[in-house]
């Protein structure tokens, strides 16, 4: 015969014969155990093909060597119960198709396992296919004939090469996705454009992965970092700032340097009677309500968020020993939130500050003890001469006059020789008293040692100054009750020098000049006050 392929002739009962080469082969095979399945399957389509007179096709396999063999089996009917099967070897051909079957397979699982979707976009960037799960929560129904642009969380900023209407391969692009519930997600995307055979684009089709756990811990990490950095460098500045106020100014700066967009102020606990701004960087409310919300819910050692405008205040107390000494506050645009990274850097910087607030106020303690006179709080002879000359320099580039008042007790040992120095202490600390009255805001007063007084008044006129001094006067006529004897009543002295715009004369001459009136006043039996006789501008410049 010369049919291809293998040709057997099956009897009712008799053995399968080969009528070629490759049917005798293939009926040798079938003898065998492993194909005996096979054979009986084979005999069924013998006498299904018989009943019917019709031929029978039919796909049969059995097990040989290890393998699966395949053949194609057409059964021809013949007379008394006889067939004809002419087969046809079709192991390649089946294995070659489940090998594709498993090799698809096996691409959608690694596709499935290496992205959270598959997609595919037409030529104008509208999806044609997503994978069976969808993709952020949105059906695959939902999506299918929609642009792919309508994912984009910031839907005004395309990136260059938009990974959904690709024209050459991405790979690893980041993107900002928006999910169903309108939640950002970050994801990211490799894409690959379909070409027709002529080359021109069909569209794209690519896998996305979320990696919006990966950003958030990387972010979660940067900002752990960005505030071990600013605690560290605040620690180190309040470690080697030798001035704590520029330790407070560095704070500031590094605080608002490590978030976007974000105010910051330190207030400072003055004397328990109120808060005050020290430093700060950066938009801030109306100070006022500011004031109030700090000074309301700063008690603690817990931190407090408040609205005040269109401004969103993050804030915490700094205490040093448990006693609270001032605040830190965070100020940003009230659509913005606070989250644990700025309370957890509120929360470290907080105890360092309050230490600087501390020797802030230690440091002003010494300055002001460094400056006051122990026994009665003013100013002593050192810092009343910084001040005067800082005093007669604006005076003078102002062009006003102003005076100073030299004042001396008369009679002040007797006081101490008769009542004992407890009584002579409180005559001076009540005559400070006096005289610190007599002085306005910007004027100023100092013990210069013992029982003398100066005091500076700014821009004054000599007739003034004689009213002020007369007042002054009339202020201590009670001191009389302290005099060690009606002999040596106890009184006051005063020398006035006035200071004119166009004077060169320096500090200590003018304070001299006023010692010298208050000598004259205190050896003359008619008055108590005296003027200092003034001094040209031609002598002044021979003197100096």
């Amino acid at each position: 015969m010369l049919l291809p392929g293998p040709v057997l002739h099956i009897s009712v009962a008799g053995p399968l014969e080969g009528l070629t080469e490759d049917g005798i082969h293939l009926a040798r095979s079938l003898s065998t155990p492993e194909a005996a399945a096979c054979k009986a399957q084979l005999r069924q389509l013998v006498n299904n093909a018989g009943a019917t007179n019709e031929t029978e096709v039919e796909m049969l396999s059995w097990p040989e060597n290890g393998q699966v063999r395949w053949f194609e089996a057409t059964v021809i009917p013949a007379e008394n119960g006889e067939a004809f099967v002419i087969a046809r070897d079709s192991t390649l051909e089946v294995n070659m198709r489940l090998a594709l079957v498993d090799s698809r397979q096996r691409f959608k699982d690694l596709v499935e396992i290496s992205s959270d979707f598959a997609w595919e976009t037409d030529v104008e960037g509208s999806f044609s296919f997503v994978s069976r799960t969808g993709a952020l929560g949105h059906s695959v129904e939902a999506l299918i004939g929609t642009t792919a642009r309508n994912l984009l969380y910031y839907p005004d900023a395309i990136p260059d090469h938009f990974a959904f209407e690709a024209r050459n391969a991405v790979d690893g692009m980041e993107l900002w996705l928006k999910s169903a519930d309108g939640d950002p997600v970050c994801v990211l995307a490799s894409a690959k454009p379909t070409l027709s055979r002529s080359g021109e684009c069909m569209g794209v089709r690519g896998i996305c992965r979320d990696i919006t756990a990966e950003r958030l811990r990387e972010n979660d990490l940067a900002r752990l970092k960005v505030r071990e950095q600013v605690v560290a460098y605040i620690v180190d500045a309040v470690r080697n700032e030798a001035r704590p106020m520029d330790m407070l100014r560095t704070a500031v700066d590094s605080i608002c340097g490590a978030m976007t967009d974000t105010a910051c102020a330190v207030y400072q606990r003055e004397n328990f009677d109120g808060l005050n701004m020290v430093a700060h960087e950066g938009v801030l409310p109306e100070s006022g309500e500011l004031l109030e919300a700090i000074e309301r819910v700063c008690t603690d050692f817990a931190t407090h968020e408040q609205i005040i405008g269109d401004r969103s205040i993050f804030m915490l107390a700094t205490h040093y020993r448990n006693d609270m000494n001032g605040a830190i506050l965070l100020s940003r645009n009230s659509n913005a939130d606070w989250g644990l990274h700025e309370q957890s850097l509120l929360d470290a910087v907080a105890g360092q500050l309050g230490i600087a607030l501390r020797q802030i106020a230690d440091q002003r303690e010494l300055e002001r003890l460094s400056r006051t006179d122990a026994l009665t709080g003013l100013l002593n002879r050192r810092a009343f001469m910084e001040e005067l000359e800082r005093a007669l320099q604006r005076s003078r580039r102002n062009g006003f006059q102003g005076a100073i008042f030299f004042v001396d007790l008369n009679n002040f040992k007797a006081v101490n020789d008769t009542h004992g120095h407890d009584v002579g202490d409180g005559v001076l600390s009540r005559l400070s008293e006096i005289l610190r009255n007599a002085a306005r805001s910007y004027d100023f007063v100092a013990r210069l040692g013992g029982d003398e007084f100066a005091l500076w008044f700014e821009n004054i006129d000599k007739q003034t100054a004689r009213r002020r001094a007369t007042e002054i006067l009339r202020s201590c006529r009670h001191l009389e009750e302290f005099s060690g004897s009606p002999a040596k009543k106890l009184g006051l002295s005063i020398g006035i020098a006035m200071d004119q715009p166009n004077s060169v004369e320096t500090s200590d001459g003018l304070l001299k000049r006023a010692d010298a009136a208050m000598y004259r006043a205190k050896h003359s039996r008619k008055r108590n006050v005296s003027m200092a006789r003034a001094k040209d501008r031609s002598n002044l410049q021979k003197s100096s």
